[in-house]
């Protein structure tokens, strides 16, 4: 029977305080070089968190916690927090929305089923594009439970990110604004184009580094 949750921890050892390291290290690199630079018409790709996905797909949700707690720590005092004025927002805006990663890693599935071979779909160029496409929403579509853990995910982050608004906006709002209403409009979008950017990044990225996981574990 296959497992769907996986809530056992098991010893740390030595290379695990390695990987976990070097997540942390790209979470940090991320976090500072794509703040700014990947964020448009209130629209952002939020790639620091690939990371924190894969360690929380290859290891368990104890390893994850861990590093989120230090990385959100870290994450605040970096140059592109803009809630450091407010450390109550930043909370819930960041660190909250960081951690909600550990608690998909009890729901990640450990196992994907392989990609099929495209290469019979079509011989033309544009067929063998298009069959590339076809081939990855199909190999997507068999990764349901991936899939419904991010969307999940992202609704869990959005709450907490309309807290994070309040809090952020109330100190500069006029008084009789709903900054309530503010927040809900400003965070959906940006909502819906991580959850877009997760389905589409985060399950391919964790197969594709499977020969890697399977060489450490």
């Amino acid at each position: 029977m296959e497992k769907h949750f996986f809530i056992n921890v098991k010893r740390l050892r030595t290379k695990d305080i390695a990987i976990m390291g070097t997540m942390l290290s790209i979470y940090v690199i991320l976090n500072a070089t794509t703040a700014f630079s990947f964020s448009i018409f209130f629209l952002s790709f939020n790639l620091k968190l690939i990371p924190i996905f894969i360690l929380a797909a290859y290891t368990d949700w104890l390893r994850t916690l861990i590093i989120g707690l230090i990385g959100g720590l870290i994450g605040y005092f970096l140059p592109t927090n803009a809630d450091a004025g407010i450390p109550i927002a930043y909370i819930f805006d960041y660190y909250f929305p960081l951690l909600f990663v550990s608690f998909c890693s009890v729901l990640l599935p450990r196992n994907y089923k392989k990609i099929i071979n495209y290469s019979n779909f079509y011989n033309s160029f544009i067929g063998h594009f298009w069959g590339v496409i076809k081939t990855f929403f199909i190999w997507l579509w068999q990764q349901k439970i991936f899939v419904l853990v991010l969307a999940i995910y992202v609704i869990m982050s959005y709450c907490s990110k309309i807290i994070g608004g309040v809090l952020f906006w109330s100190a500069g709002k006029p008084e009789g604004d709903n900054v309530w209403i503010w927040s809900m409009i400003y965070n959906i979008p940006n909502s819906i184009n991580n959850f877009v950017f997760f389905v589409l990044f985060i399950p391919i990225t964790c197969y594709t580094i499977e020969p890697i996981r399977k060489q450490i574990y």
